[in-house]
């Protein structure tokens, strides 16, 4: 199997060279594309030094998405059949590409997996990511040592399957991403593995994680107040592209009350405002244009029920680095509460 590595690279010198270091060790005659978002901390420069990279410099920051559709389409182009997304603060270890390869091409109908992504200290990152039924995103079994998360998270019992897969490492199939599609550029930043792992099991794709195969990542849970205008923007704009208006109603009063309770966090730690510029881009009319062009190529792609997407989701937090009192004692309790009345809905 004829396969590449994208790394979407934004001011990362500090971190890129570990990587590419880790891709010329570890998957030596694999060709490389590193898309540099305009860094202006000379990140091109440092991938230019590495033999089979090949440095595609963009005039603009177009963020994850956008950025990897980049490398995708040449890669894909280039005559790979499978690509694997790695970020510019993670790193392969011995074999890893190999079971992801070999993985793939064991399962004819996975559109993608990723290995265990783990931690310097050696805790997990992702072993899959877990997805809130009113769309909040999170890593599975972040922080947990690996035995722990191993026997905690369901999909890695034999049969299962991850609700949806993390870029920080992740192997996808051409051929799945010809027929589903790429990254929604939109999306920018987060949630947009989230949005492109459910398109591609509503095509009818399947999803997998290969413990076995790990790789490591630097990950730092800071966020600033652009990356919380991006995680709440997105995650309502996912959710209102994926589903259907019947499930959206199902829903709409779980998300009125989530969106009322979540003002409580945004005032007390400080991004209220990020909040509130994330509503005000629902307001702009060119939003609900390219909400209503992407809910029709789901549509197009649909050939899984949204009862079967949904019955994915969790309806608890669980693996938020910072998670409070608030959410363990108020919010989960009344989610599940909630969602053992919604979900018997849904049943289309």
């Amino acid at each position: 199997m004829n396969t590449a590595i994208v790394i979407v690279s934004y001011q990362g010198k500090d971190w890129l060279g570990k990587c590419l270091e880790s891709c010329r060790l570890h998957a030596a005659e694999v060709p490389v594309y590193v898309v540099d978002n305009a860094s202006t901390d000379s990140s091109a420069e440092v991938a230019a030094q590495f033999a089979g990279v090949t440095v595609l410099r963009q005039e603009v920051n177009l963020g994850f998405a956008a950025g990897n559709n980049v490398g995708l389409r040449t890669a894909m182009h280039d005559g790979a059949e499978a690509v694997l997304l790695l970020n510019q603060d993670a790193e392969l270890t011995s074999g890893c590409l190999e079971a992801l390869i070999a993985h793939l091409i064991a399962h004819a109908k996975v559109a993608g997996v990723q290995p265990a992504i783990l931690l310097p200290s050696g805790r997990v990152n992702s072993l899959g990511n877990s997805f809130h039924y009113l769309g909040f995103g999170e890593a599975g079994g972040n922080g947990l040592s690996l035995a722990e998360a191993t026997a905690r998270l369901p999909w890695l019992r034999p049969g299962g399957e991850p609700p949806y897969l993390s870029g920080a490492a992740v192997l996808l199939r051409a051929e799945a991403l010809r027929q589903g599609g790429l990254f929604q550029d939109e999306l920018f930043m987060y949630h947009e593995d989230l949005e492109l792992s459910l398109r591609l099991r509503a095509a009818g794709w399947h999803l997998a994680v290969a413990p076995q195969a790990q790789a490591l990542h630097h990950y730092e849970p800071r966020r600033s107040l652009r990356q919380y205008y991006y995680m709440e923007r997105n995650r309502l704009m996912v959710w209102s592209e994926i589903f259907s208006w019947p499930t959206l109603l199902v829903l709409l009063p779980a998300l009125v009350l989530a969106e009322v309770g979540l003002l409580v966090p945004a005032i007390a730690q400080g991004w209220l405002g990020a909040k509130l510029r994330a509503y005000l881009y629902f307001l702009k009319p060119g939003t609900w244009l390219t909400i209503h062009q992407h809910r029709q190529t789901v549509c197009k792609l649909k050939r899984v029920r949204d009862a079967e997407l949904l019955a994915y989701a969790s309806s608890r937090v669980e693996y938020q680095p910072s998670m409070g009192l608030l959410t363990r004692l108020v919010f989960n309790p009344l989610s599940s509460l909630g969602w053992a009345v919604l979900k018997p809905l849904i049943r289309w």
